[in-house]
């Protein structure tokens, strides 16, 4: 009988902190959900279907694992107190960051994204974003919440943090009316970022130091499906890796997450793919160092 895999990123053998390179973080939180529930879910069943990939990677002819990825253990959510999780993602992060480690976040829902860019930042003050959603993220404030996961980027915003974002097709009127005076905020809607434009805009974007934060529904439905508020018009899996790969190569990308998913089981395709696309930037990180 064989040995069960255990339950780590890739179904990796735990490693040491000091010796791995990546750092994955789960945090399965959903506290400011409008549409379908199942967020809190995502990072379990990404982890879970990670167990299953091969670790070897045939576009860059390597294997990733070898330069340590270690899992660490959920944050488990704070009930009904939106400020006391954003201070406990905000404390863990710091610790991984203050370590050189690169820390790879599974949401949850898309407003873990802020306390760990802005721990991000107190490392690299003029930090920049890559932003690929379906969303603006832009609102003030949703349903009352300053925290929401439709008010993320906006919070990141106010930071001072430059941010590019990617595949857009769902914002308020609002939002929309915002876009003029928010001079930080970059945005390339989907009808405009399509096939290799997409790809080609990667490597004309400034230098400097990057956070990626990545909404799962920032791709068609017809790709990932699950996810909590699915929007027709968006990207494909190869405009995605391609700009990853394409920007990962002439930029420095210092942290990344991956939020949104909301699998309808532990072993759907949307969770598969999720898990896939985060080795893919461990790939991409490990050629080009």
């Amino acid at each position: 009988m064989s040995e069960a895999l255990p339950y780590t990123f890739g179904g990796i053998k735990a490693i040491s902190l000091n010796r791995s390179k990546f750092v994955i973080l789960p945090v399965p939180y959903e506290g400011t959900v409008s549409f379908r529930p199942g967020t809190r879910f995502g990072p379990e069943s990404i982890i879970l279907s990670s167990r299953y990939m091969e670790l070897y990677d045939e576009e860059t002819n390597s294997e990733p694992w070898l330069v340590g990825i270690i899992t660490l253990p959920e944050i488990v959510q704070e009930i009904d107190s939106a400020p006391k999780m954003m201070k406990k993602i905000a404390k863990t992060a710091e610790k991984i960051i203050e370590k050189d480690k690169f820390l790879i976040t599974l949401g949850g829902e898309h407003s873990i994204s802020f306390p760990v860019v802005k721990e991000y930042q107190k490392k690299y003050p003029n930090l920049k974003v890559i932003h690929f959603d379906a969303h603006a993220d832009l609102r003030m404030e949703y349903e009352g919440s300053k925290s929401s996961h439709a008010s993320v980027i906006r919070r990141i915003s106010e930071l001072g943090c430059e941010i590019f974002s990617f595949g857009i097709r769902s914002l308020s009127k609002e939002e929309a009316d915002d876009l003029a005076k928010l001079k930080n905020v970059h945005i390339n809607f989907a009808y405009n970022c399509r096939n290799q434009d997409l790809i080609d805009k990667a490597a004309n974007l400034p230098q400097g130091n990057y956070y990626i934060t990545i909404d799962i529904d920032c791709f068609d439905p017809s790709v990932v499906p699950d996810t909590g508020t699915p929007e027709p018009g968006g990207l494909t899996w190869y405009e995605v890796t391609g700009f990853l790969r394409k920007f990962i190569e002439s930029h420095n990308v210092v942290g990344a997450d991956l939020v949104e998913l909301a699998p309808s089981n532990h072993y759907c395709a949307s969770s598969f793919l999720a898990a896939k696309l985060v080795y893919k930037i461990i790939a991409y990180l490990t050629k080009k160092s």
